[in-house]
């Protein structure tokens, strides 16, 4: 495990942040696990317009908070998220380009991390990201799906049914 992390940190290392974004085990304080990978599209750069929504230290979102709690709720707490495109921008779909650009990255992480589990967090995100560009890519032993984005217009209960599911149905596989 050590080995990963080390290679992980390297890996993220040649990023230039703010506007580029490595992945990161989440909740950060928790221990890490390697069975499950979340992937998003693309770092927002945009600024919540509530602040009361933020905690502290003016980066987590009540939406990020909710995630994480699921993530908590249903065993998957250390897990790896990262982002198929890693430059940060307005909210918007990727271009086929800036995705490309950026899938050998992905990639190795992927390669580093080994999950068990994939799992994409939007349906919008595997239909249109994912499954053409990144999918052909991804080792046939690893499953792969999707749970609504956690910060879609998809109700609370709708998301928690699906990301409950999907997680159940994933671990049955691993055993």
């Amino acid at each position: 495990m050590e080995k990963r992390l080390k290679k992980l940190n390297g890996l993220n290392e040649k990023l230039k942040p703010p506007k580029e974004l490595g992945g990161k085990f989440l909740p950060e304080e928790l221990p890490k696990q390697f069975d499950f990978m979340f992937i998003a599209e693309m770092p927002s750069m945009s600024k919540p317009k509530d602040i009361s929504s933020l905690d502290g230290n003016f980066n987590i979102s009540a939406r990020d908070k909710f995630f994480q709690e699921m993530m908590i709720k249903y065993g998957v707490t250390g897990s790896y998220v990262t982002d198929i495109v890693k430059k940060g921008d307005i909210p918007r779909r990727p271009t086929k380009k800036e995705i490309q650009k950026w899938l050998p990255f992905l990639l190795e992480e992927i390669r580093i991390i080994q999950p068990k589990s994939i799992i994409v967090l939007g349906k919008r995100t595997y239909e249109n990201s994912f499954k053409p560009f990144v999918f052909p890519f991804i080792p046939k032993e690893i499953e792969v799906n999707y749970v609504f984005h956690y910060s879609s217009q998809v109700p609370r209960v709708k998301f928690e049914q699906r990301f409950a599911e999907i997680i159940k149905k994933n671990k049955r596989s691993e055993n």
